[in-house]
């Protein structure tokens, strides 16, 4: 494999003439449904302007060399990477992470033989969307709850969860002029049902699992899991057409859609208890951080859903907190609409370690 290329000539141009040093940057998110891949330039002030990107169905690839090379083959890439970052679906540990939902083993030293680069960084990629939030602009956050925090020009106090392929959180804390990030893995803390339906619900998936994660039911086999609860064990009936369609497409997409144009009862009666469930497990999330500014919503389940979530069901399951009800409606509550916030933490990531 060779060395990666400046693409566009005008960048050496400036290099010499104002004399600093851009760094070419490869950064990635790596789920267990989509890979981004994103190689740009980075400038002394943190501006950076990409060159090549372009998403990959991870499971059409066995493992991410072979996404790796196939990126670089087809963008002609040759000239040197100085700096690299993943954001990776899975717990990292002493550099190595073992993809969540992937049979992929990604590793750092590993990278910087094939990138022949010293400076390759794997992140956890809810750590990278915590990072991510502080490159966000308006236009990519929605917001479902105003608070009443102080403003003090930077998020001083902040916690993302999102539910995708998986499930994840992490924190976001500004301590002496600087981020920092701290992931977690709360897809695999136990579910905690809120009324008699959603305590109906762990019973009957306690007939199936020995311990019921959050993840089985906020995450994409989640909405799938509550969806036939409702149907095997709460008789509300399913649609043939539903269930052909189903077996052609992605079940929970299907749900979703459905739920969302309101034409079929099951579907729809599905994404509420989604709904409810998620609501109140990013309450729990604020709780355990409590006094936090801010919650994001992340996760490419949120954004399909979009609508349903600024929808007051879901805001009311947040603030459902007996004594602390008060005060759960002093937070803030965002929903990011920016598909790439795990590319953008991972730019993030580097500028706090290389600029």
């Amino acid at each position: 494999m060779g060395k990666l290329i400046i693409i566009n000539p005008d960048v050496q141009l400036r290099r010499t003439e104002y004399h600093w040093h851009a760094m070419n940057i490869l950064v990635g998110d790596i789920g267990g449904t989509n890979t981004r891949l994103l190689f740009a330039i980075i400038n002394e002030a943190g501006d950076w302007t990409s060159l090549n990107e372009k998403n990959y169905d991870s499971q059409s690839f066995t493992d991410f060399t072979e996404v790796l090379e196939k990126f670089i083959a087809e963008h002609h890439i040759i000239s040197p990477i100085d700096a690299a970052c993943f954001a990776i679906a899975g717990p990292v540990k002493d550099g190595t992470v073992a993809v969540t939902n992937l049979p992929w083993v990604i590793n750092e030293t590993q990278l910087e033989k094939i990138l022949c680069t010293p400076q390759v960084k794997i992140i956890n990629d809810f750590l990278a969307i915590a990072f991510g939030i502080t490159e966000l602009r308006e236009e990519d956050m929605v917001v479902i709850q105003t608070g009443t925090h102080s403003d003090y020009g930077v998020i001083a106090d902040a916690a993302v969860i999102g539910a995708g392929t998986g499930l994840g959180a992490a924190h976001l804390t500004y301590i002496d002029g600087n981020y920092h990030a701290f992931s977690s893995e709360v897809g695999h803390t136990g579910f905690a049902p809120e009324n008699k339906l959603q305590t109906l619900l762990l019973l009957w998936m306690l007939k199936k699992q020995s311990h019921v994660s959050l993840e089985m039911l906020l995450s994409g086999k989640g909405i799938v899991n509550i969806y036939q609860f409702l149907m095997l064990e709460q008789g509300v009936s399913e649609s043939l057409h539903i269930a052909d369609e189903m077996s052609k497409n992605d079940p929970a997409q299907v749900i979703s859609n459905h739920a969302l144009s309101g034409d079929d009862e099951l579907c729809v009666e599905t994404l509420d208890l989604f709904i409810s469930i998620y609501g109140a497990a990013a309450g729990n999330l604020a709780l355990n951080y409590y006094p936090v500014n801010e919650i994001y919503i992340a996760g490419g389940i949120a954004i399909k859903i979009k609508d349903k979530l600024i929808a007051p069901s879901f805001i009311n399951a947040f603030d459902n907190k007996g004594l602390l009800t008060s005060g759960m409606k002093k937070i803030t509550v965002k929903l990011i609409v920016q598909e790439k916030i795990g590319l953008l933490g991972a730019i993030a990531k580097l500028k706090s370690v290389y600029l």
